[in-house]
């Protein structure tokens, strides 16, 4: 199963592995792309390029559905003519009750509730409907990413993770020199992947985020939607989305720092 983020890394990830079938995969691999709903329309562009003209790629979204008075986690099978771009599937996690009160709580870095639902239990639950009873998960970091790779193995173990470009050590500059005036090219604002996978992710640096709402302060609308009707945040400690939209203007920004390594790879 060849998780498929979105990004140049894993797309340069996606060509290796095509070259080494002649282009044509077998039906035990799969490419999937979990998608959240906040993905940057680039990104989204990107993948529907990458899909015409290399291989076919499953997308997914999270979902609930009602069952026996409950709400129960589910998912969807879309495509990029439907997929939502708007929030909802990440929407509706934040929504879902949760603990015996009745109770809601943010997604935050040290429960990483859309990372476990959104991407890896949506991923699973996608795999077990097909009937596959055990899979290897193809994950495209790079072998500069030695500590996001250790701790990627370290947190599942269950999907028996695998990263084929830390292994053929491949990196950064290896993925430049192959998407360089490629016509597939990822084109995101300021071509930097600081707006890649969720735009606003509140496990982007301080420094990141004030970037993103320099460039596209519209990115943030839903985030800040989010925080006021929780009545919390997503990063105790710091401000708030609002906040971060309103301050992105001054000249001089804070830079936090990156928090806690996500399931995604650019």
């Amino acid at each position: 199963m060849i998780s498929f983020s979105g990004g140049r890394s894993s797309g340069f990830m996606l060509w290796n592995i095509l070259e080494a079938y002649n282009h044509k995969l077998p039906d035990d691999i799969k490419v999937v792309f979990c998608n959240t709903g906040l993905e940057h329309h680039e990104t989204y562009e990107f993948i529907h390029r990458i899909e015409q003209a290399w291989c076919d790629i499953t997308w997914l979204e999270f979902d609930l559905f009602q069952t026996g008075g409950k709400q129960k986690y589910s998912f969807n099978v879309v495509s990029y003519f439907n997929a939502n771009k708007i929030g909802k599937p990440f929407e509706k996690l934040i929504n879902k009750n949760v603990a015996g009160g009745g109770s809601k709580y943010m997604p935050n870095p040290v429960l990483r509730i859309c990372t476990a639902e959104l991407k890896i239990r949506t991923l699973q639950r996608y795999l077990k409907s097909i009937d596959w009873t055990e899979w290897q998960n193809c994950i495209g970091l790079r072998v500069d990413e030695q500590r996001r790779v250790s701790r990627m193995k370290a947190d599942i173990k269950a999907d028996q993770p695998i990263m084929p470009m830390a292994d053929a050590k491949h990196d950064i500059n290896d993925v430049h020199g192959f998407w360089n005036d490629h016509p597939l090219d990822l084109s995101l604002p300021l071509n930097s992947n600081i707006f890649g996978n969720c735009v606003g992710c509140f496990l982007k640096g301080y420094g990141k985020l004030e970037a993103i709402a320099r460039e596209e302060p519209h990115q943030f609308n839903w985030w800040i939607k989010q925080e006021k009707e929780a009545k919390a945040t997503f990063v105790k400690g710091r401000p708030d989305y609002a906040t971060i939209k309103r301050d992105a203007h001054l000249q001089q920004a804070f830079d936090f720092g990156d928090t806690t390594d996500c399931f995604c790879t650019d």
